[in-house]
């Protein structure tokens, strides 16, 4: 089960719950405790055109690709429901992708999609889910990284797994999630391709 609790790790992050915590890592809860409130089973390729979005590799460690459909999310959070609810969309436009190691590597990388969405308002409403489900006010900056305008969500210590890096790509958000910044670099450089 260690590649299902890899890929609810990233999914946690997608929807934008779990990683907002307190500097304590204490606060975060455990994911194998939070996997059966997550994943609902099912297909677990039902978006490829949004898995293509994501690199199959990260500092020289291959990655498994997987997505899911915002119908087959068994997570229950206001701050999500509220994002979608902004976009005027439901789980059904919604899908979230997720490229991930089985261990050692320390990033997150992912991509939701909201079809239809208005992109200016989908990384609005992503930014404002993240905050609203933190317990620290989270750090926001535009920043460079390689070669890419990309928006930097938290400082060290303000969120569990490092600071989160978002590139907008029309009705996509694409992450990466890491404290180490060449692993930050790498993945938004292959998010960019």
């Amino acid at each position: 089960m260690i590649l299902g609790n890899r890929f609810a790790l990233s999914l946690l992050l997608s929807v934008a719950i779990a990683y907002a915590s307190s500097p304590a890592a204490a606060a975060v809860p455990s994911v194998s405790v939070q996997l059966a409130d997550i994943l609902a089973g099912g297909n677990r390729h039902a978006d490829p055109e949004l898995e293509a979005l994501l690199p199959t590799s990260l500092g020289g460690v291959v990655l498994k690709v997987e997505s899911q459909s915002g119908s087959e999310l068994a997570t229950k959070s206001g701050a999500f429901d509220e994002f979608l609810k902004g976009l005027g969309k439901t789980r059904a436009d919604f899908s979230v992708a997720s490229a991930y190691a089985t261990g050692g590597l320390r990033a997150e990388i992912g991509a939701w999609r909201v079809k239809g969405a208005d992109p200016a308002l989908m990384l609005q409403g992503f930014k404002t889910a993240l905050q609203s489900s933190s317990t620290t006010p989270l750090t926001l900056a535009e920043e460079n990284v390689n070669g890419r305008v990309v928006t930097r969500i938290g400082d060290s210590g303000q969120l569990a797994h490092g600071p989160l890096y978002v590139v907008s790509r029309g009705d996509t958000l694409l992450f990466v999630q890491t404290p180490e910044a060449t692993l930050a670099e790498e993945a938004i450089g292959k998010l960019s391709q």
